[in-house]
Order: C-alpha cells, then structure tokens, then sequence
C-alpha cells in the first residue's frame, strides 16, 4: 500500500485536470488538499495562512509565475516551507540551484501515484525533527 498521512497540502498546476486528479489522489492517502490552478492566487493563499500547510507541491512551467519563482516566493514568506517541484523536463533538479534550499525534491512528470506517495512522505518526514524540537523545548532561542 501507498505510503500516507495525514498534513495540509497546497497543490499547484495550471491545468484543472491535473489538479483534479492529484488532488483525489492526495485525498485517498489520506492528506487534505487546497488546490489551485494559478501560481498567483496560490501565493496569495499562502500569505493569508502560511501555517496552514505542511507542504507545497506546484508544477514547474506556468504561466505569470513559474514553479521555482512561486518557491522563492513562498520562502520568502515561510523559510521552513517544504517544496517539491513537479516538472516535465527531467534536468530541472534542485542539485543544481544551491540558492533554492527550500525545494526539497523535484519529480518528473507524468509521476506515478506510488511514487508521488513515497516523495511526499520522504520529504515531510526529512528533518522534521530539527525544526519542531527546539520550539517545542520553549527555549526561547529560536531565531524569529
């Protein structure tokens, strides 16, 4: 069975049908999703509530504002935000974009639902640990 879970998901990809189906997708997993069709109301969405997500998946090529741009943004605004970039051009990896650390995978699409699973759980589950203990000591030393 398919790797699952349970966090908020903020999905982008200008094409409806795309969207539509990973959304269900997601949703059989087991992971409430917000959809959306437009890097700018996305964004948008994501500064009304940057704590709302967990993770950030969003297509590469689109229209307005490409994938990797909509992840500077969304750093800009949430530095821990965890991004993987969907993309139909297999070069494109974040291996070569130090600057862009935020975008922990990228995935070549067409991708696979097991695959698209075994990604999403791989990166909500790397170094979560580091990023939520110190809060939850309440020292105080977390650089805000």
């Amino acid at each position: 069975s398919a790797a699952s879970g349970s966090e908020h998901i903020l999905y982008i990809d200008d094409e409806l049908p795309i969207v539509t189906l990973s959304t269900r997708i997601l949703q059989q997993l087991g992971y409430r999703v917000t959809g959306e069709t437009s890097s700018i109301a996305a964004l948008q969405r994501f500064r009304e509530q940057p704590h709302d997500f967990d993770l950030v998946i969003t297509d590469m090529t689109m229209p307005k504002m490409t994938g990797d741009t909509l992840a500077v943004e969304l750093m800009r605004i949430r530095p821990d935000i965890k991004i993987i970039i969907a993309s139909g051009f297999s070069n494109i990896t974040p291996e070569k974009d130090p600057r862009q650390p935020g975008i922990r995978a990228c995935v070549a699409k067409p991708i696979t639902r097991t695959e698209l699973a075994q990604t999403i759980r791989d990166v909500l589950d790397s170094d979560s640990r580091d990023i939520e203990e110190p809060a939850a000591a309440g020292s105080g030393e977390v650089p805000g």
